[in-house]
């Protein structure tokens, strides 16, 4: 396992598939990566990278985007994944595409579900996504329920004054179904930088609430030490990224581009640039890469204390 310079150990890779998707979100942060770049891993490739990384301790690997169901082999790179032998693996997508992967993708190995539903009014979710798809999302989460995956997770990104009266609503959803709910804070990245003054929610009201309708059941040590909520049955995960030295100081996370870049922080540069090694199928060369890239991890947000 290995450890950055601040003591945190890197145990998850978030895995970028492609640059591309099918919706237009108002606060897309596109992983930290470009839009429509000129080179894209292959399956394989994926493969190979989620080897060495399994060997350096890394055994959590999430596969996005980009909207990862818009590449025709991603019951492939699930698969090639998969091989490793990994702890966990997951997927984070808009849903719309479900109905016509999920079976596939739960028989060649993915063991959880992450899904984008930042609203349940339809006028609300086409303004916040840019289509007008609510229906056959609410169709494909419906049909996904029934089919055995260990975990489904709704995320929600939380909105000042345009999707927060929803939170009881998305709650009594997500208990029909026995899902957990992600209460994700706005980031000022992408396209949500230019909307960030507009709809930015510190959560601290969601979190008054949550305190009085529910009850706290503990922090997430592995997932930067997100607090876990109960309400009404319901696992609450709240997701409270910025300027948070708390949430930095439990990142266990680096992330693949979908062009072969490790990225050591959503936020920020440093990245290091793994292409030639997988490309060459270069084992040591991509190991001593991967490792020099966790020596650069740096918290983003750090505790500023007073002098006296």
């Amino acid at each position: 396992m290995l450890i950055d310079n601040y003591g945190r150990p890197w145990l998850k890779l978030r895995i970028a598939v492609n640059s591309v998707c099918n919706y237009r979100c108002i606060f897309c942060h596109f992983e930290g990566q470009g839009r429509f770049l000129s080179r894209e891993l292959s399956a394989e490739d994926i493969g190979f990278v989620v080897s060495v990384a399994k060997e350096l301790g890394v055994d959590d690997f999430k596969i996005t985007g980009g909207e990862p169901l818009l590449r025709k082999d991603i019951v492939e790179v699930v698969d090639e994944v998969n091989k490793v032998g990994p702890r966990d693996l997951s997927l984070t997508t808009n849903g719309y595409l479900l109905d016509l992967y999920a079976e596939d993708l739960l028989s060649h190995g993915l063991r959880r579900l992450n899904i984008s539903l930042h609203s349940l009014d339809r006028r609300k979710y086409k303004f916040i996504t840019g289509v007008d798809a609510l229906d056959k999302v609410l169709e494909n989460i419906d049909y996904v329920s029934g089919l055995g995956f260990k975990q489904i997770k709704l995320n929600m990104v939380v909105l000042r004054g345009l999707n927060t009266d929803e939170i009881p609503m998305m709650i009594r959803f997500a208990a029909k179904y026995g899902f957990v709910l992600q209460l994700i804070e706005l980031m000022p990245m992408g396209d949500g930088f230019p909307v960030f003054a507009r709809y930015y929610d510190d959560l601290n009201d969601v979190i008054n609430w949550l305190n009085k309708h529910g009850k706290l059941l503990g922090t997430r040590k592995d997932l930067h030490n997100r607090p876990i909520y109960e309400v009404d049955g319901v696992k609450v995960e709240i997701v409270k990224n910025y300027n948070n030295p708390t949430f930095c100081a439990g990142c266990t996370t680096m992330r693949l581009t979908s062009d072969g870049r490790l990225k050591t922080c959503l936020y920020k540069e440093p990245v290091v640039d793994l292409w030639p090694y997988i490309r060459a199928r270069d084992r040591e060369g991509l190991m001593k890469a991967m490792i020099y890239a966790n020596s650069l991890r740096r918290p983003n947000f750090v505790e500023v204390h007073p002098v006296i």
